[in-house]
């Protein structure tokens, strides 16, 4: 028996049956990994022979855990046959517990195994070990990243040919074998971390109750998230935090530890039951989840009672106390104006900001650069809320200011994608004062069905291809801000919550207003304050244009030369606005998951929190003209822009519950109820599309929407589909 054939059969033991992971990197190519998937321990030889194989020519990895399925991924680990650390520079002898095999993978680097003797350890339990013990050592030189349940090390026998050019390529060699075997109890010495709680609770020998009775007397008072988790099955890689979710949702809403462990239990994302995995391994994850509740790391903190504005009482008096921004002046002025609904302004203040700053402020963050560029959609229920008139009044500024920022489009997605791709990086405004049409046409037609995404990608600041009359259209770093009006029950009317899945939506900010005719006022001629305001007010927008439209002179090194250049303005936020918008986005997002329609506004609470620091970002850009190319964005300045996103998060509200009641949803609400009505003989896809009328591209969103949310069965025979109705919550 060779020294690796040894190492394989103690580090997994004898009854271990499942997937081993063997993985090959190219050190030419380092972009080219292999990996390969063997059955233990039926195909050890054929490990054997690969490892051989390549031990001179790749770097060989495998991984200590035996797998479910052919995918390496924590989900699908089994149980723990050992505990692993990746040692680095620590010295082996520094260890607490005295490991059953050590490796060195490279001369003063190493790495520890301990072999566990009940091979029923969960999976969950080993990686927190892994980490206490790899944080324990960390100042003796042990990696603290190196804990990871999945991860790839090194196999012994093979070279480690990260030192290829070194003259000796040092082998990865075992240095040890104990032959010891552990339990988890044997590790004490190691102190727990706050996130990864041990727990050696038993589990009781029974459960009065089932599942189905608990939920059932709380069915009126639990958070619909609740429900969603329970009966849904997770995607491929979200089973552990869906049900770790699930657990510390349950504990919130105040159930026993007990009735959380049988809840659990029957849920479809109980990945123990999934894996066939014994009661006493999900006993232990709901006792950890419990003490990890109890010492205040749920993923809900505040009760929803509390959450029902975005500022504090503090906080909205200090606003309220700031001079007023250029925001604040131009809403006052154009309310002046007309009868127009006065939060329409709004969005005209930053439609107009966004023209002048979009093209040169950002704000770098880790996850990318923001581009201040906003979507507004304001919506009246008649053309007496002046939605169109609001618009006309900004729109007359920025024509005077450079009309260039508005794109000269006929209002067609060609029109659209044809200007932008002569606009890199210039702020570009798509006026549409009636979006209803769009949308509608995004509906009916095909070779527009994928707009939203398109449209989607653009506010991101992607670079974009499409083919428009057998032309191939490049957009490169848009600037795209939309300035969208409509009749609010047209636009729900077109909406579906598919829309607001998609991201396309959600990335408007909207405005609502409802028609008063105690407002209106008689047309007459312009007064003389309005005059001297509306200059006072195009001022400041020239001022504000001219100081971040400018050029700057960049000398290129090397040559005797210089360059004009546009200016580029760099975003900075002092500590406590990052601190402030973390908590304003956890906030909208916990909104958004307790709300009665989680699916939709969850989304829309997230991208709003967004918006509001894009706008907080005009606000701070409007208010700065030192001689520097930087921005300090403030906490008052994102005071600011959140008292307006408590407004826009109103409107977003009715925005979701408009389209919760749209013909699309009321449709899907009948079909259902049609279904039910038809008990277990169904109804076919074909009756179905005859009873309501539906086309077959109607059908087929109608059929999706009701298949992803679990409402209903399907059944294929021959060219018969059949559906049937679902119980659901």
């Amino acid at each position: 028996m060779t020294e690796l054939e040894i190492f394989f059969k103690l580090l997994f033991g004898p009854t271990t049956t499942g997937y081993l992971c063997i993985s090959l990197l190219n050190p030419e190519n380092k972009k080219d990994m292999q990996t390969r998937w063997f059955t233990y321990p039926q195909e050890l030889e054929q490990v054997l022979a690969t490892v051989e194989s390549y031990k001179d020519t790749h770097n060989v990895y495998f991984c200590p855990q035996i797998f479910s399925k052919r995918e390496r991924h924590k989900d699908n680990v089994l149980y723990a046959p050992n505990i692993w650390a990746d040692l680095d520079t620590c010295i082996p002898d520094k260890l607490l517990v005295k490991p059953s095999i050590v490796v060195e993978s490279s001369p003063g680097r190493y790495q520890a195994y301990w072999v566990l003797d009940d091979y029923e350890t969960a999976p969950e339990d080993a990686e927190a070990l892994s980490r206490r013990i790899a944080y324990y050592h960390a100042n003796d030189g042990c990696d603290k990243t190196g804990w990871d349940l999945t991860q790839l090390l090194r196999v012994p026998g093979t070279h480690n040919l990260k030192y290829m050019d070194h003259k000796v390529v040092p082998l990865v060699k075992i240095l040890k074998f104990n032959k010891a075997y552990y339990r988890l109890s044997d590790f004490g010495e190691y102190p727990n971390l706050v996130d990864y709680t041990y727990t050696d609770i038993p589990l009781p020998e029974e459960f009065p109750k089932d599942a189905e009775d608990i939920l059932a007397s709380h069915k009126n008072t639990l958070n619909p998230l609740i429900w969603r988790l329970f009966t849904e099955t997770p995607d491929l890689h979200t089973w552990s935090n869906t049900l770790w979710n699930l657990e510390m949702l349950l504990f919130e809403a105040g159930f026993s530890r007990e009735d959380v462990f049988v809840i659990v239990k029957s849920a479809k994302c109980n990945k123990y039951a999934r894996d066939g995995r014994p009661d006493s391994h999900l006993w232990k994850e709901v006792c950890r989840a419990e003490t990890t509740f109890k010492v205040g790391k749920e993923i809900l903190v505040k009760k929803p009672e509390i959450i029902k504005t975005l500022l504090t009482e503090q906080e909205r008096k200090h606003v309220n106390s700031l001079e007023p921004t250029f925001v604040e002046r131009y809403i006052d002025w154009a309310s002046s104006l007309g009868d127009a609904a006065k939060q329409y302004h709004q969005a005209g203040a930053f439609v107009i900001l966004s023209s002048i700053l979009s093209g040169t402020v950002k704000l770098p963050t880790r996850y990318g650069t923001i581009i201040p560029n906003v979507w507004f959609m304001i919506l009246g229920d008649t053309t007496l809320t002046r939605k169109t008139t609001s618009m006309d009044i900004a729109m007359s500024l920025i024509e005077n200011l450079d009309k260039d920022l508005i794109m000269a489009t006929d209002g067609s997605v060609e029109g659209l994608f044809t200007n932008l791709s002569l606009r890199p990086g210039k702020p570009s405004i798509f006026l549409r004062d009636e979006f209803s049409g769009l949308i509608s046409a995004m509906n009916r037609k095909d070779y527009m069905s994928d707009l939203p995404e398109m449209l989607t990608k653009l506010y991101d600041g992607k670079m974009q291809k499409r083919i428009l009359r057998k032309e191939i259209i490049e957009i490169s770093d848009p600037r795209l801000i939309i300035y969208a009006g409509g009749i609010k029950n047209k636009i729900l009317a077109s909406l579906t919550s598919e829309h607001i899945g998609s991201g396309f939506i959600p990335r408007f900010i909207f405005i609502t207003a409802e028609s008063d005719m105690s407002k209106m006022q008689p047309l007459g001629p312009p007064t003389m304050e309005n005059k001297d305001e509306r200059e006072s007010i195009f001022k400041e927008i020239k001022k504000i244009h001219r100081h971040y439209s400018g050029k700057h002179t960049i000398k290129i090194d090397g040559i005797d030369a210089e360059l004009n250049a546009t200016k580029e303005f760099d975003v900075s936020m002092t500590d406590d606005a990052w601190v402030r918008y973390n908590e304003l986005e956890l906030t909208l997002v916990e909104l958004g998951i307790r709300s009665n329609s989680p699916d939709e506004s969850t989304p829309m609470g997230d991208r709003l929190s967004k918006s509001i620091l894009k706008c907080a970002m005009l606000i701070a850009a409007s208010r700065q003209f030192n001689d520097g190319t930087s921005v300090v964005l403030t906490l008052d300045d994102l005071l600011r822009a959140i008292k307006f996103g408590e407004m826009w998060r109103e409107y977003a509200d009715e925005v979701v519950e408009g389209i919760a009641s749209s013909p699309h949803e009321k449709l899907i609400s009948n079909i259902y109820k049609y279904l039910k009505r038809k008990g277990d003989t169904g109804a076919s896809r074909s009756s179905i599309m005859r009873a309501n009328k539906l086309s077959s591209k109607d059908a087929k969103s109608i059929f999706d929407t009701m298949e992803d949310r679990g409402m209903i069965d399907i059944v294929r025979e021959s060219q018969t589909i059949t559906y049937f109705a679902r119980d659901y919550v």
